[in-house]
C-alpha cells in the first residue's frame, strides 16, 4: 500500500487553509481557485484511491479548520462548553466535513480516463456534486461552498445566475 509523502500532505493542508482567504471578509477570490488547482494537481498524480483519499482529507482538514473556527467560539464562549471539549467537537466536525474532499480524491483515482479529461472534467464535476451533497445530506452544511468565494469580484461571478453556486464551484 503506497504511503503519501509528508511534503504532499503539508502542501495539501496549507492549500486548503489558504482557500478560506477567498471568502468574506477577505474576499481574495483567486486563492480558492489556486487552492483547488493545487489540490487537483496533487490528486492527478496519486497512485491509488487510498492516496487520493488521504490527500483530499488533509486538504479538507486545512480548509474546514480554518473556515469554521467560529464553531469553536460558539460552543465554548456562547455555549459554555469546556474549551478542550469544544476543540475536540470542532475537530471531529471538521474531520467529518473533510470526508467530502476525500471522496473526490478517492473517486478521481478510480476513473481510468486520460489525465486531461480527469483533471478538467471529472474532478470539477465530482467537486460540485460533493459540495451539493454536503449542502443537504444529514441536514446539510452549505457554508464554504467554493462558488460563494467567487461573488461578486471574480470573473466567474457572472455564471452564478445561470448555474448557481454549485455550478460556479
Amino acid at each position: 500500500m503506497p504511503r503519501v509523502a509528508f511534503p504532499l500532505l503539508l502542501t495539501s493542508l496549507l492549500a486548503g487553509a489558504l482557500a478560506v482567504a477567498g471568502f468574506a471578509p477577505f474576499g481574495f477570490w483567486p486563492l480558492p481557485v489556486l487552492s483547488l488547482a493545487v489540490l487537483f494537481g496533487l490528486l492527478s498524480r496519486t497512485p491509488s484511491r487510498r492516496a487520493g483519499f488521504v490527500i483530499g482529507f488533509v486538504w479538507g482538514l486545512g480548509f474546514f479548520i480554518a473556515g469554521v473556527s467560529w464553531v469553536f467560539v460558539s460552543l465554548s464562549v456562547y455555549g459554555g462548553m469546556a474549551a478542550w471539549l469544544a476543540a475536540l467537537a470542532t475537530f471531529l466536525f471538521c474531520a467529518l466535513l473533510a470526508l467530502y474532499p476525500a471522496a473526490v480524491g478517492a473517486l478521481q483515482a478510480r476513473w481510468r480516463i486520460p489525465p486531461a479529461q480527469r483533471l478538467l472534467l471529472m474532478m470539477p464535476l465530482a467537486w460540485g456534486v460533493t459540495e451539493w451533497v454536503r449542502s443537504w445530506l444529514f441536514t446539510g452544511f452549505p457554508w464554504l461552498a467554493m462558488g460563494y468565494s467567487q461573488v461578486p469580484a471574480s470573473p466567474l461571478a457572472g455564471y452564478a445566475p445561470l448555474v448557481g453556486v454549485y455550478g460556479v464551484s
